[in-house]
């Protein structure tokens, strides 16, 4: 995946290997199930309706809550940083090999979320894609 960042910075992120890649997928749900957020509770309607209409009546009902916790579950994980470094290890900013100190600039700074956000959407979209399809339409009961 290639793109340009707010600060003009051309990005590639290549796909990691099988193993690193599923240390990540592995890391982020440990952090996610650790952190306690339902996700079954993130109410993604209200969630992309704010997003794309008024982001403050999202705020309002509450929409945004579970997901910041997520984020910042995700964010405080030390595992899932170097996971998720281990994953760049193949990409590039500008043409440099990606690594923690890529971010010592303060406009490479500005650049971090968005290329984080980028590397775990190239890492794990594959595999929640298919397992998100076959779940498609059913009805998944708790016990």
């Amino acid at each position: 995946m290639e793109f340009t960042t707010e600060s003009g910075a051309e990005v590639v992120i290549n796909m990691a290997d099988f193993i690193d890649s599923s240390r990540l997928r592995v890391a982020v749900l440990g952090a996610i199930k650790d952190s306690g957020v339902e996700i079954s509770k993130i109410d993604i309607d209200k969630l992309m309706s704010g997003i794309k209409d008024d982001m403050g009546a999202a705020v309002k009902s509450g929409a945004l809550d579970s997901l910041l916790d997520l984020v910042i579950s995700l964010d405080c994980s030390e595992k899932v940083n170097n996971e998720i470094f281990n994953c760049l290890k193949r990409s590039t900013y500008n043409s440099e090999k990606i690594t923690k100190s890529t971010f010592d600039s303060e406009d490479a700074r500005g650049d971090y979320y968005h290329i984080i956000i980028m590397c775990l959407k190239v890492h794990l979209a594959p595999f929640f894609k298919t397992l998100f399809s076959k779940l498609n339409g059913l009805q998944l009961k708790k016990n």
